[in-house]
């Protein structure tokens, strides 16, 4: 079996080379084969894994974040499904949430060694349609998290990361999640769920995903499948920003879906617009702005997870 492997060095601002260079010993002792390539600017991670078939490589690891993760996922969904080669993940960023839904080790030695003798299966994929935020064009990405519109794209900026950096992944995320939420203006976003139309006045916050973890240790405690062909949704909405703070710890330690201003369902194909241009959050990055259009893709790629 090949290997290629595919790291962002700017992941967890760059302290994460150490850790790649201890991934490659590990490789090289063990005699894998395997091919590696470095990116060196947003989005490349896409274009090399969409050049990558399953002749060239069994498995393409993902080694950096989740929105690494997610980059390598978007460039295999631009392959014929069967054309496509197992994803790998080696998570070496900031917040972990696709590892720790899959079940997959954190620790080096241990994430290494799991490649080789993980299980294989299908998951589905999140699609996304939405204005770039730089080639001021409609794209099709995918995920293999969630997507926030709201509060999200303010606490995944260039500040939170800032916070993160200096005050560790839980500390610097409950940081700028507070600032975020003192900061933020309430906005009105309609939203169609397989074509059942709903308002959304003084939203927080809506998540749309596949991951119930959201960021750092907050959750939503539900129980979703990584290919029971379905997304999920949830809106937070309050007229007061006191009596939010109030109910963040739910998203740690509690229920939050137990507060008076959420709103959860699911479904498969979601249509999100605004009157303003509402940015776009998705696997940790901001991407892009509304409207946007997001649907499920059925067991779309295989990966190395735990059953």
């Amino acid at each position: 079996m090949k290997y290629h492997l595919i790291y962002n060095p700017t992941a967890r601002s760059g302290r994460s080379k150490s850790d790649f260079k201890k991934i490659v010993k590990i490789f090289e002792a063990k005699k894998i084969e395997f091919e590696k390539s470095l990116t060196t600017k947003k989005d490349e991670a896409i274009d090399i894994a969409k050049n990558i078939t399953k002749k060239q490589a069994s498995v393409i690891v993902a080694i950096g974040g989740d929105g690494t993760i997610g980059e390598v996922i978007t460039g295999l969904m631009k392959q014929p499904k069967e054309e496509r080669p197992i994803l790998g993940v080696l998570h070496i960023g900031t917040s972990s949430d696709f590892s720790v839904y899959h079940k997959i080790p954190i620790a080096i030695d241990e994430a290494v060694n799991f490649l080789f003798q993980a299980d294989t299966v299908e998951i589905d994929v999140g699609e996304i349609i939405c204005w770039d935020l730089f080639k001021k064009e409609r794209i099709v990405s995918h995920f293999g998290c969630n997507v926030n519109i709201g509060l999200g794209p303010s606490i995944a900026s260039k500040s939170g990361n800032r916070y993160r950096r200096y005050l560790g992944n839980f500390l610097g995320t409950l940081l700028a999640t507070l600032i975020s939420l003192i900061q933020h203006k309430k906005s009105k976003v309609k939203i169609m769920i397989d074509d059942k139309k709903q308002d959304l006045n003084n939203l927080i916050n809506l998540t749309i995903g596949k991951n119930p973890y959201l960021a750092s240790g907050m959750r939503i405690p539900i129980d979703i499948s990584s290919d029971d062909k379905k997304l999920y949704y949830m809106s937070l909405q309050s007229n007061s920003k006191i009596k939010l703070l109030t109910q963040l710890w739910r998203l740690y330690w509690g229920n939050i879906l137990d507060y008076s201003g959420a709103n959860f369902g699911r479904g498969k194909n979601i249509i999100i617009s605004s009157d303003n241009l509402d940015k776009i959050e998705f696997d940790g990055d901001v991407r892009g702005y509304l409207p946007a259009t997001i649907k499920i893709v059925p067991q779309a790629i295989k990966i190395l997870k735990n059953l």
